[in-house]
């Protein structure tokens, strides 16, 4: 709400003009927490002179720290978090100096209002109320029942959730209309493995709640990754401000010390499976108790010399802290500029050209009223779509709604009012087989109506049995065939798409700062294997090895997976000789793997040697007993070898290790053989 008064400015996109939020919401943190501690200083040691060296260093080490300046140039919330958390402190700290009851409230406020934008300033709650009961002597009760209704105000933002979500947009995030999905979003349920994730290192399984008797071992694993964070993006001296400086805190002002700890306390065990950009409130807190370690190291009165004359000359008691403050003043400056220098590089985002260019070619090849169902795209697509507006005549469609468990409570006609959607009273969704007729029953209905085109997805391919439904149509995608229009195989180039796509990447890779770009590359090594495993599904042999080859030369997958691939390959095309070939390194350098025994039996299956066979996929099995495939292709060992009880019999095993669709069509495939 706040970054859409950004995109009325008359210059750039508008996904520059969000990250820009970004960028201004950094400059006023850093502000903010300059200021802040300073008034933190005068709290701690009293009134006194403009602390400057103490109060700017820890703000530019933080400035120059990897997750914040990264966080300043991209379209999130941590930014914004990071300046209410020192809004908030700075607003109580305003309270105790001036003992003037509106800062309280302005406090409770922006408290209130923060929770709009990261749910986990609750958490702050335990801290807040401590140092009110700390520091309010006189009317408690009112206070805290008015600073309670104008928290209520600002946290009424959250209002606008189910509000917006009832008008069904594209990026609908949780469904928070209803109330289960409002609290799903609220309580940031989708990142829940991340929250308090496995505390002790010592005993893995074990959490912070069910077993305090391990508290205190949590206690030092927590410390232990939050020091390792600050010692990694803040530098030692952070480190050592930190600890240092809540000593001195705690020794000061233990009030403003338990509500500093409470603080880091929470936001540290919550996000220790995370940290980084996470930890932002931790960074903050450790820049101010930092702010008091290098106040109190550079006021102390060193002397060079006990000697009584040494004591009594007033030169050398006023040279020896000048010196000191040089000699800290100068290692500071290096640690900004060598943090500034080793961090350029890792934040310069001047090369994100995916979504701009790749993605963007992609939506604008899109057929003319098609609908284009998006898969890892679809951030970026919904962007094109709904932001920029290139493509109106295009009707975008989430891959992975199909994959909810229940897909209709997110494809509502209000929301696709130009599609025709499956009555959600034919179709049960107590199984991805639910979830999947009611894909296909989507797609036979659009497709006859419109070109309905799917994105390279080999998550959706894995699940949903597609590949033979779907026809080669260019660059990243591919189009969906209605069930009775056939189409002349022979007259398809299949690879023709790919080849398109690397001629795309190839144009890409001569973009200055791609090659440093890791979000491009993740991209990338998406696509590319999801183009094998259609290849592979539609039994498209010579284009999956092209795919695996570049898999192999420009990904650098060269792992027992990927050789078992190319064995798959070669032995499915009828070149058993070359799948020996490949083979051989499998054996020499990775043979006791689960993909070589497989790789193994896999090939002499396919020189008829059956016995063999069996003996590699059990091999197989020791090594992952859950796996399904090795049943499979075992049952085709015995089917060919003629002994039919023992093919039924190891088919009746691979039921029970069916994990996917794919799998399940696979067994039923051999079950018609049988038959």
């Amino acid at each position: 709400m706040l970054a859409k008064a950004f995109t009325f400015l008359p210059l750039g996109s508008i996904a520059f003009k969000v990250n820009l939020f970004s960028l201004v919401f950094a400059c006023l943190t850093l502000v903010l927490l300059y200021l802040l501690a300073n008034l933190f200083l005068e709290v701690v040691f009293g009134p006194g002179e403009p602390r400057i060296l103490a109060g700017l260093f820890p703000v530019l080490l933080l400035a120059f720290s990897e997750p914040f300046w990264y966080h300043a140039l991209v379209a999130e919330v941590y930014t914004l978090h990071a300046f209410f958390t020192c809004l908030i402190i700075y607003l109580l700290l305003q309270w105790k100096l001036k003992e003037d009851l509106r800062f309280l409230y302005a406090a409770a406020f922006f408290y209130g209002l923060s929770a709009g934008n990261h749910a986990t300033v609750a958490f702050y709650l335990p801290a807040i109320v401590l140092l009110f009961f700390a520091w309010e002597r006189k009317a408690r009760f009112k206070n805290l029942l008015v600073s309670s209704l104008i928290f209520l105000i600002g946290f009424s933002v959250y209002l606008y959730l189910p509000i917006r979500s009832l008008a069904e947009p594209t990026i609908d995030w949780g469904n928070p209309e209803t109330f289960q999905g409002f609290l799903h979003q609220v309580t940031d349920r989708q990142h829940a493995e991340t929250h308090f994730k496995k505390l002790s290192a010592g005993n893995p399984a074990s959490t912070i709640w069910p077993d305090l008797s391990l508290l205190g071992t949590n206690t030092l694993h927590v410390l232990k990754m939050l020091t390792h964070d600050l010692n990694k993006h803040l530098t030692p001296v952070m480190v050592i401000g930190f600890l240092i400086g809540a000593l001195l805190c705690f020794k000061a002002n233990r009030p403003l010390f338990f509500f500093l700890l409470l603080i880091v306390a929470v936001n540290a065990s919550f996000f220790v499976g995370w940290r980084k950009e996470s930890y932002f409130p931790s960074y903050i807190v450790a820049c101010l108790w930092t702010s008091v370690f290098l106040c109190w190291l550079l006021q102390a009165k060193w002397t060079s010399n006990n000697s009584p004359d040494a004591q009594n000359s007033l030169a050398d008691e006023n040279r020896s802290p000048a010196n000191l403050q040089v000699l800290v003043s100068l290692v500071l400056v290096g640690c900004v500029a060598w943090q500034a220098s080793a961090n350029y590089s890792k934040v310069d985002r001047s090369g994100r050209y995916f979504a701009e260019s790749l993605l963007q070619r992609m939506v604008l090849s899109l057929d003319d009223n098609s609908v284009f169902v998006a898969g890892i795209s679809w951030f970026n697509s919904a962007y094109h779509q709904d932001v920029m507006r290139l493509r109106d005549d295009v009707t975008f469609v989430k891959a992975w709604d199909f994959l909810d468990a229940h897909p209709p409570s997110l494809m509502t006609s209000k929301k696709y009012p130009d599609l025709k959607l499956p009555a959600p009273e034919n179709h049960r969704f107590d199984s991805r087989a639910g979830s999947y007729l009611y894909a296909t029953d989507f797609f036979e209905h659009n497709s006859r109506l419109r070109p309905l085109l799917i994105e390279q997805n080999t998550f959706f391919l894995r699940e949903f049995p597609l590949a033979e439904k779907l026809v080669p149509h260019g660059n990243l995608l591919l189009r969906y065939s209605p069930q009775g229009e056939g189409f002349d195989r022979n007259s398809l180039i299949p690879g023709k798409g790919f080849s398109e796509f690397k001629t795309w990447l190839e144009e890409e890779l001569a973009l200055p700062g791609i090659q440093n770009e890791s979000m491009w590359i993740q991209k990338v090594s998406f696509y590319i294997p999801s183009f094998a495993a259609y290849f592979h599904s539609a039994g498209y042999y010579k284009e999956e090895r092209e795919a695996l080859m570049v898999m192999y030369e420009f990904l650098g997958q060269r792992g027992p997976g990927w050789h078992l691939k190319m064995v798959d390959n070669l032995t499915l095309d009828g070149k058993p000789e070359e799948a020996r070939k490949k083979l051989e390194p499998m054996r020499k350098h990775f043979p006791e793997f689960f993909a070589t025994h497989l790789a193994t039996g896999r090939v002499l299956q396919s020189e008829g040697n059956y016995a063999d066979a069996i003996q590699s996929f059990d091999r197989a099995l020791e090594v992952d007993p859950e796996a399904f495939r090795p049943h499979l292709e075992k049952s085709l060992a015995w089917l060919g070898s003629g002994n039919k009880e023992k093919t039924i019999s190891t088919l009746i095993v691979a039921r029970k290790k069916i994990k996917t669709l794919n799998d399940l069509k696979q067994l039923e495939n051999v079950e018609k053989i049988i038959e």
